[in-house]
């Protein structure tokens, strides 16, 4: 097959599996093949064991992950990288690691979000996520542009119960509508769910909004973000930064074999 015809391929990485969120990707594979353009092709990648469990540990591990991950992707040919992970742990680290474009679901959510309003406010999956989020916001320097941060009170297992049980499901939506509210009331005119599992639970449905105020599916932008990317390189050849003070300079041979072997 000859270049101009093979399909651009995209390495999507998931902190999830089969076993621990099985219902949660029963309804968001579909989803994201549904948005994928006839001229890419996607494939997404599990970890074992998953992130289960709402700790700093946990999203160490999946940050290592996410930049061997990479590093394959580019090995075997991919033309760009992404991880459907809303703190993006490792999204730097990653995009500093290889060639290929690198792209986050929490980033490239936050920043589409800032076309489709004035002020976003951000709902968690768990309170725990919140000095993240916090820690996100400044990062891609969007102070000004955050109305605040609140949180549902829930774990994974109340989630994954709410993709198979419509008692489960309304339970949850009652809960972040309450949020979502407040955070309206404090000048957000967007809601952003922080995380693949609350916009497929909250946003899936075409038009998903609040009294007005749109709930983004970042899933779909994400998606979206990483077929730009390729686009945009290879109609401009725009790509990351490798000026040194980015902090994307690409590593010398000897710095990815110590990380791949020690790392």
């Amino acid at each position: 097959m000859t270049d101009e015809k093979r399909k651009y391929k995209i390495w999507a990485q998931g902190a999830t599996d089969q076993t621990g969120h099985r219902n949660y990707l029963a309804a968001l594979l579909p989803h994201m093949q549904s948005c994928v353009e006839p001229d890419f092709e996607l494939t997404f990648h599990t970890i074992t064991p998953s992130v289960t469990t709402v700790h700093a540990l946990s999203e160490f591990r999946f940050s290592r992950e996410v930049i061997r991950g990479a590093i394959e992707a580019e090995r075997q040919g991919c033309d760009v990288f992404f991880m459907n992970h809303f703190q993006d742990v490792g999204l730097y680290e990653a995009r500093a690691a290889v060639s290929i474009p690198v792209v986050g679901l929490g980033e490239s959510t936050l920043l589409h979000a800032c076309t489709m309003g004035r002020k976003l406010g951000l709902l968690a999956i768990n309170p725990a996520f919140i000095p993240a989020h916090a820690e996100q916001v400044m990062r891609y320097g969007l102070q000004t542009r955050v109305a605040g941060i609140r949180s549902i009170n829930a774990n994974i297992s109340d989630y994954m119960e709410a993709f198979n049980a419509p008692a489960k499901k309304a339970s949850l939506a009652e809960v972040f509508e309450r949020e979502a509210r407040r955070l309206l009331d404090d000048g957000a005119d967007v809601i952003v769910p922080t995380g693949g599992i609350p916009m497929m639970l909250f946003a899936s449905e075409p038009g998903a909004s609040i009294d007005g105020a749109p709930i983004v599916n970042g899933v779909t932008i994400v998606v979206k973000a990483a077929e730009m990317a390729v686009k945009l390189r290879k109609l401009g050849g725009m790509g990351t930064s490798r000026v040194a003070h980015s902090g994307f300079g690409l590593p010398s041979e000897q710095t990815l074999r110590e990380f791949l072997e020690h790392g």
